[in-house]
C-alpha cells in the first residue's frame, strides 16, 4: 500500500490513458482500445521529440477494478495504461543495432 501512494510522483505528469468504450456498428472494442494504445505511443513519442522522456506502464493498476471505479469509468472500459512523462534523470542508453534477419522468419505456407 506504501508504494501504491508513491507511484504517481515518480514523474512531474501522469497521464492516465483511458480506452472509454462505447458500442459503435463499425467500430469494434478491440478496434477502440487498440486506437487508445496508438495514441499514448503518440503522446509519448511526442515527448521524446520535444527533449522529455517518457514511461508507459500498465500491470496490475491498470487491471484493477477499483482503479476503474476511482476513475469514474464503467465496467467495459479499458485502463490502457499510465503516462509518466518529464524531463529524464539519464541519457537513453543506445542499444546496438540487430540485424534485420533476426526479427523474421520465412513462411512458407
Amino acid at each position: 500500500m506504501t508504494k501504491a501512494k508513491t507511484l504517481p510522483f515518480r514523474a512531474p505528469l501522469v497521464i492516465a490513458c483511458i480506452a472509454k468504450y462505447v458500442e459503435h456498428p463499425k467500430v469494434p472494442r478491440v478496434e477502440q482500445i487498440t486506437s487508445a494504445g496508438c495514441a499514448v505511443m503518440a503522446m509519448q513519442q511526442a515527448a521524446f521529440a520535444l527533449g522529455y522522456g517518457g514511461v508507459w506502464r500498465t500491470g496490475a493498476y491498470a487491471h484493477n477494478p477499483h482503479m476503474k471505479t476511482l476513475l469514474g469509468l464503467d465496467a467495459q472500459d479499458e485502463i490502457v495504461g499510465y503516462l509518466y512523462l518529464g524531463t529524464a534523470l539519464t541519457e537513453t542508453i543506445i542499444k546496438p543495432e540487430k540485424p534485420a534477419e533476426s526479427y523474421f522468419v520465412e513462411f512458407a505456407g
